[in-house]
């Protein structure tokens, strides 16, 4: 499946996966929130969507919250990704030949983002993109990201 662009509820959630990763301990919807500048509301819909798909379990009460459903490193982009397109489904535009060739050029880039895991995404935002820093972990998603990277930025 081809992402033609990625709807701001699945940015929300990428991004609230990854808060979540980094604090590596349950936090409340207010406090993600906050951190990835999305609204309490629309980060509490997010959050629930979450817990459906199984990335995230939560527990109630004043000592409750969120939490990763397993470590990091067995969450990927693409399965979170398919989860929210496949129940929101963005429809791409067929008739402009620009826009299909984007959607050519991009598929491979997008098969290969598919691959990487959360726990790859938090330590490349935790280094900023450095280029001193070595990657571990999978050998072939890190070789990848540096191909995305280069692209990205």
């Amino acid at each position: 499946m081809v992402w033609p662009t990625f709807p701001k509820r699945l940015q929300s959630a990428l991004k609230a996966l990854c808060c979540l990763a980094r604090s590596e301990q349950e936090m409340q919807s207010h406090e993600i929130a906050k951190r990835i500048d999305v609204s309490v509301a629309e980060t509490a819909k997010v959050l629930q969507l979450l817990v459906w798909g199984g990335f995230i379990t939560s527990r109630r009460g004043s000592k409750g919250g969120f939490q990763l459903a397993s470590s990091a490193d067995r969450i990927t982009m693409g399965e979170v990704i398919n989860f929210f397109l496949t129940r929101h489904p963005v429809e791409p535009e067929k008739s402009s030949p620009v826009m299909r060739a984007l959607r050519d050029c991009m598929a491979p880039c997008q098969k290969e983002f598919a691959k990487l895991s959360l726990a790859l995404v938090k330590q490349r935002a935790e280094t900023k993109f450095s280029k001193n820093r070595p990657v571990t972990g999978n050998k072939k998603t890190a070789k990848a990201w540096d191909g995305h990277r280069k692209i990205a930025l």
